[in-house]
This record gives C-alpha cells, sequence and structure tokens, in this order.
C-alpha cells in the first residue's frame, strides 16, 4: 500500500514537473514573441524616421539648387504654388480642379512679349507622382487645344479601348497625310481641322525628331506646355528653357 501511494504521489510530482516546464515554456516563447515583435517596431519605426528625414533633406536641397539656378538665368523664384497654374486648369495635363496647391519650384521670366516658366507639377492622388513642365506663352502664337504624347505598342492598346476613347477629356484623332508622325504620337484635339492645320509639316517633323527624348506637349491659344514625365535635376533647366524657345519658333515660324 505504501509503494501505491509512493507511486501515486511520484506520477503527481511528474504531472506538476512537466506542467511547470511546459508553462515556463510557454512563457518564454510568449516573451520571445514579445522581444522580437518590439524589436521588428524599432526597427520599422527607425527606418520610417530616417526616409522622413531623408525626404525633406532631399526637397531642401532640391529647393537650395532651384534657387541658384533662378538666379543664374535671371528668372524669379518661387518655393511654393502661388496659383500660377490655374488659368490653365483645363489642361488635360494639370488635372482640373485640383491644380491649386500642386506646384512646388516655381521659375518664371518675361521678355520680349514672351513668358516662360518651369515648376515642378505635383499630381494629386495616392502616389502624388511628380514631373517637371515648362510653359511658354506667346503673344505670337494662336493654337487650338491640342495634346500629344509619344505611342508606345502598350499605350495603343490601352488607348484603343472603347472606354478610354470614351472617357477621354480631347478626342483621339490622326493626321490625315502622316503615318510616320501617327506611328510615333498620340494626337487628340477638340477640333482635327484646326488641329492638323497647326501642325504644319516643319512641326510634325520637328516633334518626330524629339520622339527620343519623350516629350509631351498640350497647347491651347497663346500657351504651350511641355514635359517628359520626369523630376529634371534643376541643372538640367537651361536645357529646357532652350528647347522651349526652339519649339516657340518651329510652332511661329510663318506667323
Amino acid at each position: 500500500m505504501n509503494r501505491s501511494r509512493g507511486s501515486r504521489a511520484g506520477s503527481k510530482l511528474t504531472i506538476t514537473c512537466r506542467g511547470s516546464v511546459n508553462a515556463a515554456v510557454s512563457l518564454y516563447q510568449s516573451v520571445r514573441l514579445m522581444f522580437t515583435f518590439s524589436h521588428w517596431s524599432i526597427f520599422l519605426l527607425v527606418i520610417l524616421v530616417v526616409f522622413w528625414l531623408l525626404k525633406h533633406w532631399i526637397q531642401g536641397s532640391r529647393s537650395d539648387a532651384w534657387q541658384r539656378i533662378a538666379e543664374i538665368l535671371g528668372f524669379s523664384y518661387t518655393e511654393r504654388d502661388t496659383g500660377v497654374l490655374q488659368p490653365y486648369s483645363h489642361f488635360d495635363n494639370l488635372q482640373g480642379s485640383h491644380v491649386t496647391g500642386c506646384a512646388r519650384h516655381f521659375l518664371e521670366s518675361e521678355a520680349n512679349g514672351c513668358w516662360r516658366c518651369i515648376v515642378d507639377y505635383i499630381h494629386p492622388g495616392v502616389d502624388n507622382k511628380s514631373h517637371t513642365i515648362c510653359l511658354v506663352r506667346s503673344n505670337r502664337l494662336a493654337l487650338p487645344h491640342f495634346k500629344i504624347q509619344p505611342a508606345t505598342w502598350v499605350s495603343r492598346q490601352f488607348f484603343a479601348t472603347p472606354r478610354i476613347a470614351k472617357t477621354a477629356a480631347l478626342p483621339f484623332i490622326e493626321h490625315p497625310d502622316d503615318a510616320g508622325f501617327n506611328s510615333a504620337y498620340h494626337l487628340q484635339g477638340a477640333d482635327a481641322t484646326t488641329v492638323h492645320a497647326a501642325l504644319t509639316p516643319e512641326v510634325r517633323a520637328f516633334l518626330i525628331l524629339q520622339r527620343a527624348r519623350g516629350f509631351c506637349f498640350e497647347a491651347d491659344g497663346q500657351t504651350l506646355l511641355f514635359h517628359t514625365r520626369t523630376l529634371i535635376r534643376p541643372d538640367k533647366a537651361p536645357d529646357l528653357l532652350d528647347k522651349s524657345l526652339e519649339i516657340l519658333r518651329v510652332f511661329t515660324r510663318n506667323r
């Protein structure tokens, strides 16, 4: 009987020990998991802080660089949006009524009846994608509203869908006498006849030569806008401004 009682007591002790060990292991695993989660949380927080600091450092450096370029070129410089793009809110490239508050690093100059500006435009939306645009306004221009962007095989499949064609702000058109131009660019215009007249053989030849640089254009009245869908480095601004004068000369050659 004593042996039986001892055996039962030993069994209870063994069960108790195993329970204690399991509890200890469970506690250890919970603490380890909490410790690991805490470390990952701290790590992610540090990464976010670093990215935030890096973003603001880059923005500050870009502001300083644009200001230096403006001084060299003799342009005025404004860091924040001043509503300068609002008169062009009907441009498809400028996202309509959302244009206010979407401009940074605004450089402008006006001479001999020609106003030019360069600005970083931030597309309103989830990704806030940005690119640098150049606008030219001249009393020598009298253009219909049209839009031109480089064509690729993928873009042709996309724009060919009825839904996209139907919802486009400007109808897609083609030039009746220039298959090379039609294959190089997507052309959109409110009035096909006036757009075809504005895109003279010389203008179309010039645009085809610029195809490799990826320029997108939009024009209306006395204003022409163009960009390459990217943010340019501030030191590339003189090249872009030289190109703006070249474009203006091409469009006003016979005026």
